[in-house]
């Protein structure tokens, strides 16, 4: 009886994870932007676009970013810089950039600065409200301080989302390279993304999946506008995400791409950091449940912990499907690793990588109850306030 549990449920953790990765995965390496925009048409007419780009004490990277975006082959661009309290130089960075695109005829830019927060508002989302209450454009995209441009990033996504129709366009970046075990983290937040976003459903009309990237999406305006915008989700840590499951909501069209010859982004600075950078978002992604973060755990074990371990503990001819899931879990870590720019290199560390990742979640979900809240960029959320605004 125990011989037929184990490898009846080794071959159950086969199916799991085809069923799981295997549509996402050929979804992205279909959705190549660089690959589909050959096949769309140059617009007659090219909208209005107004990039919101929103900063706090990002002096080190804001430069750059503006930059590429002022080196766009946009026709019609609309730059929208938002300085949300920052305490380093990232203000008058951004004047000195929106001086010298003045003399470019083709960008307009302005400068937004907000000086205090409502405290009924995230810090992000409130910078986001404001700088599109100001937005001219038919088009609006909402993008970080950290996001390098190339030039044909948003002429090539704006033609993608004028032939398809869209009402919302979100562009997976490319990450920047960093150490081994830094981009073999990172590369495990896309092998989950892949798998727990059902993003082969995303273009479809059933609700539940959804997708909202803080790197660039794209939304049409009168559809921000039929929302509420981010007033709808204003004390919600997942704006970039909930502002994607909001539009899915109100059955307007969504789809994704994959941007990774077109944006680029060096998501944190060390391994370290991105066990940190997910201190805001993991446990708000359970809804601040401990109940949901213990049952999805407890489904981490018995299929991807599992498969790894028990192959040591049966024989061949019992753990035979684990062994071939700890293949595939491989291959397709690999495939990820591959579109995303980290290198096959990463591919031994899948396991690590993965005790890293739920040891973030944790941690998140510990630091959050022990707070009581939300600590973002010298900004405390009380935790039963952010319970209440959950969307």
């Amino acid at each position: 009886m125990q011989a037929l549990i184990i490898t009846y449920w080794g071959y159950a953790t086969i199916v799991f994870w085809i069923v799981i990765l295997a549509p996402s995965l050929v979804m992205m390496i279909r959705k190549r932007i660089s690959r589909c925009v050959p096949d769309t048409d140059i617009p007659a007419e090219w909208p209005l676009i107004s990039v919101i780009v929103p900063a706090k004490d990002e002096a080190e990277t804001i430069e750059v970013t503006l930059n590429s975006l002022l080196a766009s082959d946009y026709p019609r661009l609309e730059i929208i810089a938002v300085n949300d309290r920052s305490t380093d130089e990232t203000g008058p960075i951004m004047e000195r950039v929106a001086k010298e695109a003045a003399k470019n005829e083709q960008t307009s830019m302005q400068v937004v600065h907000i000086k205090e927060l409502p405290s009924d508002w995230m810090g992000k989302s409130h910078a986001m409200h404001q700088a599109a209450q100001r937005a001219n454009g038919e088009l609006l995209l909402f993008t970080d301080g950290d996001i390098i441009f190339t030039p044909h990033a948003i002429s090539s996504a704006a033609r993608i989302f004028l032939h398809q129709q869209l009402d919302h366009l979100c562009l997976l970046p490319q990450l920047a390279r960093g150490g081994l075990i830094e981009m073999a983290f990172i590369t495990f937040f896309g092998f989950l993304l892949t798998g727990g976003t059902f993003l082969w459903l995303v273009p479809t009309r059933w609700t539940f999946a959804y997708i909202g990237i803080g790197a660039f999406n794209l939304v049409r305006t009168s559809v921000y506008q039929a929302i509420g915008g981010f007033e709808t989700i204003k004390l919600d840590v997942l704006d970039d995400i909930k502002l994607g499951k909001l539009i899915k909501h109100h059955h307007y069209r969504q789809d994704f791409y994959l941007g990774i010859q077109e944006l680029k982004v060096r998501w944190q600075p060390s391994a370290w950091g991105v066990i940190t950078g997910v201190e805001k978002n993991s446990f708000a992604s359970f809804h601040y449940s401990l109940l949901r973060v213990i049952l999805v755990t407890l489904i981490f074990i018995l299929f991807f912990q599992a498969p790894f371990i028990i192959p040591f503990l049966f024989p061949i001819s019992q753990s035979i499907g684990f062994l071939i899931t700890v293949v595939l879990l491989h291959l397709c870590y690999a495939a990820i690793a591959i579109l995303f720019s980290s290198g096959l290199r990463v591919t031994p560390l899948l396991f690590f990588a993965s005790l890293a990742l739920a040891f973030a979640i944790w941690r998140s979900a510990w630091i959050t109850i022990k707070n009581g809240g939300v600590r973002w960029r010298d900004t405390i959320y009380p935790l039963d306030v952010l319970k209440k605004n959950l969307y």
